[in-house]
């Protein structure tokens, strides 16, 4: 089996898992910014022991540096919008779905960026997908 694929499957897992421990957190009414910073925290720890390991000195670029803090932004919108939605009321198996129509936004811009192609299978396979999640919200 391809490796890329094995790993996506675990980032498929382990996002599932981190997306369902928002509604915890949701349903705990926890504040907001406090679990984020708890999950940034954990985060950072865990890159650092991924570095230890892997006996990599930190290295990064300035251009790098700009697209992780543009991204961190974008998934700092993302989380705290999930947990207060979460925080009021909103039920997992409509807001699960939907966010998870993310993956449309991530294709397209691949495709605007980075001009892969596009083949009507992959149309195809996003429109099903797409067409999943809209009737598991209902």
């Amino acid at each position: 089996m391809d490796t890329n694929f094995i790993l996506a499957v675990v980032a498929l897992f382990c996002g599932g898992i981190t997306a369902f421990f928002s509604k915890v957190a949701g349903e705990n009414q926890v504040y907001s910014p406090s679990y984020m910073i708890v999950q940034a925290i954990s985060f950072v720890v865990f890159a650092v022991v991924i570095h230890f390991i892997e006996r990599h000195p930190f290295e990064i670029t300035g251009k790098t540096i700009g697209i992780g803090l543009i991204s961190g932004l974008f998934a700092g919108v993302a989380t705290i919008s999930s947990l207060i939605a979460f925080a009021r009321g909103g039920q997992g198996s409509i807001l699960f779905p939907v966010v998870s129509l993310g993956v449309v936004v991530s294709v397209g811009l691949s495709f605007v960026f980075y001009n892969e192609p596009i083949t009507t299978t992959k149309v195809i396979g996003i429109g099903l997908g797409v067409g999943s999640i809209l009737f598991l919200s209902r």
